[in-house]
């Protein structure tokens, strides 16, 4: 049994190295995209210049080859100076414009190899992504098992609904990861490069280098905005603080914002002071409720209900949506896994949940969780 363990253990970490490199991998690529993509606006902006001025030149160009004509022509009138001034800006304008036509061709040239490699790397970027969800999920079906869903009546819908729970895990860490890396980290990167801008510009114009300290600042309070807006996503630190109803209702008025769908909240009792985990889940089941809400009902409001007991939180969400079959839904948890993680959720501190739903009327969310109070 312990070389069995060994073997799994050695095998987890060598899949975890391997995730490690294909996260650098994807970080890598991404980079590249964004500095591409950079190149190929700054390409398109050349080119567009390139032939307004190839255009402007071949018209020159043309008009002094007629000159040189005239001037072949009727030499007789003209000087040798003037025939020889005449001939040289022929000349000029000619080897001008082939220098522009060159310069349009290898613009032209880059362009294209920039194209391509954009479109390799994004196939890349895809594919690194889908295999770092893939490897994810293998890792944690070795760590975690399939012992926290045992309650299930079979062995395949216990398979089905684990790979659907570390799935939907791993894709919330990729998408978390990637709203830093395209939000706050480009930006605090732009940030850092107009900074090393601005230290110049303080030398050469003084204004200049005030007016972009002041867009700055307005673009570190941008970036907090959003830093702030992810952490509360991870876990809102105003739990803690301002009390789980507190914490309620700045979410909705965040998702009223987001979704512009109409929610209220109606409180029940006196908020107790429960164990902090119970106040995690119970904001993650009125999260998780009202964002299938947006994404599924098509309901232009939903209604949620807090009680408050010595022993209980009641909770009740409703919508006035299309509905759904309540039994295809478990019968096929991947369809509607939002509705299997709040089950889980509710489950595992031995809570309660009922769902009654009818087609073209909505659908009413119903628990119950243990207050489990916390010693003050």
């Amino acid at each position: 049994m312990d070389r069995l363990l060994d073997v799994f253990d050695s095998t987890i970490k060598a899949v975890e190295k391997g995730q490690e490199e294909i996260f650098g991998i994807y970080e890598t690529t991404r980079t590249e995209i964004q500095r591409l993509k950079k190149e190929l606006d700054f390409l398109n902006t050349e080119i567009a210049d390139t032939i307004k001025k190839v255009d402007e030149q071949y018209k020159k160009e043309k008009s002094l080859r007629y000159k040189l004509m005239q001037v072949n022509r009727d030499f007789k009138l003209y000087t040798e100076q003037q025939m020889l001034e005449v001939y040289n800006e022929a000349k000029d304008a000619q080897v001008e414009l082939q220098l522009l036509q060159a310069k349009e061709m290898q613009l032209r040239t880059r362009r294209d190899e920039v194209e391509r490699t954009l479109k390799n790397l994004n196939v890349t970027a895809q594919k690194a992504e889908n295999l770092m969800n893939q490897v994810s999920i293998a890792v944690r079906l070795l760590k975690e098992g399939i012992t926290e869903i045992s309650q299930l009546s079979s062995n395949d819908q216990r398979k089905e609904v684990a790979f659907q729970i570390i799935k939907a895990q791993e894709e919330e860490r990729l998408r978390i990861a990637r709203e830093i890396h395209d939000g706050p980290a480009q930006s605090l990167a732009n940030i850092v490069l107009r900074l090393e801008i601005t230290e110049k510009l303080l030398a050469i114009d003084y204004q200049k280098a005030e007016k972009e300290i002041r867009d700055l600042n307005l673009l570190v309070r941008e970036n907090l905005k959003d830093i702030r807006r992810i952490i509360f996503d991870l876990r809102p630190i105003a739990i803690d603080s301002k009390g789980i109803v507190e914490t309620i209702k700045k979410y909705i008025r965040n998702y009223e914002k987001t979704y512009g769908i109409e929610c209220s909240l109606n409180v029940e009792g006196v908020e107790k002071n429960v164990n902090s985990s119970i106040k995690v889940a119970l904001f993650r089941l009125v999260q998780e409720g009202i964002t299938n809400v947006a994404k599924h009902a098509n309901s232009p409001k939903c209604e949620i209900t807090l009680q408050f007991t010595d022993s209980l939180i009641k909770g009740r969400i409703v919508d006035y949506g299309k509905g759904f079959d309540i039994e295809h839904v478990f019968e096929n948890p991947s369809e509607k896994f939002g509705l299997i993680g709040m089950k889980e959720r509710i489950e595992m501190y031995s809570g309660k949940f009922s769902i009654k739903s009818v087609m073209g009327k909505g659908t009413i969310f119903a628990f119950e969780l243990p207050t489990l109070n916390e010693e003050v």
